[in-house]
């Protein structure tokens, strides 16, 4: 079908042969009729001149198309005489396709299917993609990654690449104290000896401090699934650091009347517990009251609970802004010297503990807050019969741009079965402090706790009371300075006295 006039791809040959020459010759025409009207609206003795130059323009243009063809002649014998050393020839659409294409190299012809979009066919289905397309897609970054494994490594992939996004958030305090009582969180550092004797249990004594090295997490995994976990770094009395694991919630919020947590979290008691956790910055203080003292400090109240706490909202209680809290889970350990009292594993008894908590914020005045709590648990001594704990609470706080005003009472008792009354254990503080300006705050304190000697659950004994007077300063956005003196009565010792410079931060 070489020659044959009537095939097809001897058509398309010619047509694409003519190609050149058509363009030319209608480029030639246009501009001869361009000048032809031209010189007929201008008229004069310059239209044989400009007859002439159309005429030139027409035979160089003549010869030019005449050129490409002797071109394109030569190139057709050549490639004839290829063919025909290589013994044969191929059919005229073949070579008119070689002549005109240029080489495939196989290393770019993936990547010009790859960058071909798919096409539709005339029913809208998509087509589908040829074994290379898919080949190279697989080899691509926008692979779905979550459908499959990273096989280059032993063990199980723990990508995600559309998983959740984890937050973090540091904080951390750097102290410096003089005296018998000026650490921020652990004070008094033990409850034996005897002042009044000469044997003060801590002397007076200048360092400085490292505080927590608080890393706060948190996590969105849906629109009503979270979680939060808090690990602090901290030093104690031996100087090492020690790695707590202080909170780990998964919380579920349904809406706003109800909302289920569990984990480990501060207890619902007071308002303070759960208003200030481990990060020092949040406090105007420069340390927790005594009352609130975490429990490897020496502290005597459960502020952490391992279990599930729910809260909400009350419906149709808007203006009164009632909320509720319940919460159940391990009390502290039954036995108050041991190592950790949080018990985070392992029940040391059946007896679960249960917290039923409350408060209001109403609407007449913003910023201000009443609340109160019930805890219960019942504790296995070992040599004592079983005790069965009760802890209430109440307090108010109010705060404002400018004012801050917290006060809250809590009474622990412990009554050991068969045993006629309880041991009982006040405990109270009250807190004032007012802002100047943007960076200035002084505050002052004052705390009272009676822990009953004859007790034999309650780990820290005696009577400390006293007032604490300080200023913090806010020199940056998320840096405050603090400077607190406190001075403290203590039941079988001399009154303490401690001066403590803090730099809290978050990072």
């Amino acid at each position: 079908m070489e020659n044959c006039p009537d095939s097809p791809d001897t058509h398309s040959n010619e047509t694409k042969r003519m190609k050149p020459f058509l363009s030319s010759l209608a480029a030639g025409v246009t501009l001869f009729a361009l000048q032809t009207a031209l010189v007929a609206q201008v008229g004069g003795s310059d239209t044989d001149a400009q007859l002439k130059n159309a005429l030139q323009l027409i035979e160089r243009l003549a010869s030019q198309v005449a050129a490409q063809d002797a071109r394109i002649a030569a190139q057709d014998a050549r490639i004839k005489d290829l063919e025909t050393a290589r013994g044969g020839s191929p059919p005229a659409a073949s070579t008119e396709k070689a002549s005109i294409s240029p080489p495939v190299n196989e290393s770019t012809s993936s990547v010009a299917a790859e960058a071909k979009p798919a096409t539709q066919d005339l029913k809208g289905s998509e087509s589908q993609p040829s074994p290379t397309v898919e080949s190279a897609s697989q080899n691509t970054p926008t692979a779905d990654k979550a459908q499959t494994q990273d096989m280059s490594t032993p063990g199980h992939d723990m990508s995600l690449p559309y998983g959740p996004t984890l937050n973090i958030r540091g904080f951390f305090d750097f102290n410096f104290g003089v005296g018998s009582i000026a650490n921020p969180l652990v004070f008094p550092i033990i409850d034996n000896g005897c002042g009044t004797c000469g044997f003060p249990p801590t002397p007076p004594h200048s360092t400085f401090q490292a505080g927590e090295f608080d890393l706060f997490f948190t996590s969105k995994l849906s629109d009503r699934l979270s979680f939060l976990a808090e690990v602090v770094l901290g030093p104690d009395t031996t100087n090492e650091f020690n790695v707590d694991i202080e909170r780990y919630q998964l919380t579920y919020k349904w809406n706003r009347y109800f909302t289920a947590s569990a984990g480990r979290f501060h207890t619902s008691i007071g308002y303070y517990n759960t208003a200030y956790h481990h990060g020092n910055w949040f406090s105007t203080a420069e340390g927790r009251p005594i009352m609130y003292l975490f429990e490897d400090s020496g502290g005597i109240l459960p502020v952490h609970m391992v279990g599930v706490t729910f809260t909400g909202e009350v419906p149709h209680t808007e203006k009164l802004g009632l909320h509720w809290i319940a919460e159940v889970g391990n009390g502290l350990s039954s036995n108050s010297s041991a190592e950790e009292s949080v018990q985070n594993f392992y029940s040391d008894r059946n007896y679960k503990a249960t917290n039923l908590a409350a408060y209001i914020r109403p609407d007449f005045l913003s910023g201000l807050q009443i609340g109160g709590s019930w805890y219960h648990d019942g504790l296995s001594p070992v040599g004592l019969p079983e005790v069965r704990q009760n802890i209430e609470s109440a307090y108010i706080v109010y705060f404002s741009p400018v004012w801050e005003f917290m006060n809250e009472a809590v009474l622990l008792s412990n009554h050991l079965m068969g045993m006629p009354e309880s041991f009982r254990s006040p405990m109270a503080y009250t807190q004032l402090a007012r802002k100047f300006g943007r960076i200035y705050k002084p505050y002052f304190r004052y705390q009272y706790v009676r822990d009953s000697l004859q007790d034999p659950v309650n780990l820290l004994k005696g009577t400390y009371y006293g007032p604490s007077i300080g200023v913090r300063i806010d020199f940056a956005d998320y840096a405050a300075f603090k400077l607190q003196f406190d001075h403290l009565f203590q039941s079988s010792q001399l009154a303490g006295n401690g001066l403590n410079a803090q730099i809290a931060f978050t990072f």
